[in-house]
Formats: structure tokens, sequence, C-alpha cells
């Protein structure tokens, strides 16, 4: 628990850095953001979905109820897998455009800089490409997007 908890508060810093200091291209950050709501929700779908299967009263339940509730993890674990693919594509064109923006930076660079300025002037795009990296297929779940995090 600890661990995730770590991994969360980890991943919160790094998605808040990345809206608070996002690229000029603001939507791949904004989309970033989008994902990672809608993978929450998902998310915490699949665990209500879970608990409402665990919940079934064996003594009254009959096979259609535990059918329909199966059907239903079933699918909140397919809506989840969808998400989580939407994330990861929509971190990764973020990452590629903050690349992108690096290299620009490096390209205008003056021919006859020294490397120490051009890494000084590239300096706080590198920090963006580095947080946006290790964000990528990372989800912070807030209680703004309430997600449970039951197993399954």
């Amino acid at each position: 628990m600890k661990r995730q908890l770590c991994i969360g508060l980890t991943a919160l810093v790094s998605v808040t850095m990345l809206v608070a200091c996002g690229s000029d291209d603001d939507d791949d950050a904004a989309d970033v953001v989008d994902a990672n709501a809608a993978f929450c929700q998902d998310l915490s779908a699949y665990g209500a979905s879970l608990t409402a299967f665990a919940s079934l009263d064996p003594t009254a339940a009959t096979k259609a109820d535990y059918e329909a509730a199966a059907d239903d993890v079933k699918s909140a674990r397919a809506d989840l897998a969808a998400s989580r693919a939407d994330l990861v594509a929509e971190g990764l064109d973020n990452l590629e455009t903050q690349a992108d923006d690096l290299d620009g930076v490096l390209a205008d660079a003056p021919d006859d800089a020294v490397a120490a300025t051009i890494v000084a002037e590239a300096q706080a795009q590198i920090a963006q490409v580095q947080t946006s990296a290790a964000a990528v297929n990372t989800a912070v779940c807030t209680a703004d997007n309430a997600a449970t995090t039951t197993g399954g």
C-alpha cells in the first residue's frame, strides 16, 4: 500500500509539473490530463463492478445474477484497458512533442555557442522531457476522479 501511495504521489507531482510547465502545445498536456481522468473513472468503475460481484448474496443470488455481475466486470475491464491505451498514447504523443521542442531549442542555438551555453538554454526543456518520460503510462487518481484500486 505504501508503495502504491509513493508511486501515486510521484506520478501526481510528475503530471502536475507536466501541466504547469507544459510546452507551447497546451493541447498535448491537456489531452494527457483528460486521458488520465478517463482512466481513473474506468478504474473506479472496474473496482465498483468487482465489489458488486463480490457482494452478491450466495444464498439469494441466481446464476443470472452472477452472469450479469461477471459481464459487468468484463465490460469494465475492457473499458479500463481501452482508457489505459489512450492514456499511454496521449503520454507518448506529449513526450514526442516535447522532444521535438527540445530539438528545436538545440537547432536554434548559434553555431559558435559553447556547449555550456546550449545546455543552459535547453535546461528547462530537458527537465520537461524528463518529467514527461517519467509520467508515460502513469495514472494519478485523486479524489476528483475517485478511483478504487481493487485487485482483480
